[in-house]
């Protein structure tokens, strides 16, 4: 066999393969960092999702949760008990809203028994922390609704509280 000789084209190909090495792995990366924030955002999502589902399903029972004298803030704390954290402090129960509805007509209701019950977190602000990073954050909106049951014989609970927290 013969020795292969250096050729002026060979030297000059060697510094290509570090470049294209270069470019591969910074699109890998891009790839997985947006792999990452996409799966932040669906994660996020899922959540408060699950959130609003379980304030809804404490509204529709006309009960109360410990140390709360009001309907709208029983309902408060259980969606920011279930958003893993996400809605903690008065910053997050102002995200979540919370409406009542005649079934028959559609019109805004005081919610009693046998209203919709429509609660939703509105406004999450996320800030994607990869490739998708920019300045405007991400809004994510979740909602879920149902009829309430009858009020107990003592009565429905004050579903609004007179006196509401102010919201930044």
């Amino acid at each position: 066999m013969k020795p292969v000789a250096k050729t002026k084209n060979n030297e000059s190909e060697r510094g290509s393969y570090l470049l294209e090495a270069s470019l591969v792995t910074l699109l890998l990366f891009g790839l997985m960092f947006l792999l990452v924030d996409l799966s932040l955002v669906l994660f996020t999502k899922a959540t408060l999702e699950a959130a609003v589902r379980e304030g809804v399903r404490f509204a529709i029972t006309d009960q109360l949760a410990a140390n709360q004298s009001y309907l709208n803030d029983s309902i408060k704390q259980v969606v920011q008990q279930h958003a893993l954290g996400m809605l903690n402090g008065p910053n997050g129960a102002c995200k979540i809203s919370i409406n009542y509805f005649n079934p028959a007509t559609g019109l805004p209701d005081v919610g009693t028994g046998g209203d919709v019950v429509e609660v939703s977190v509105v406004g999450y602000a996320y800030t994607p922390v990869g490739v998708l990073k920019s300045s405007i954050p991400m809004s994510i909106t979740a909602s879920s609704s149902d009829v309430m049951e009858s009020c107990p014989l003592a009565g429905c609970p004050p579903a609004s509280n007179p006196s509401p927290p102010t919201c930044p």
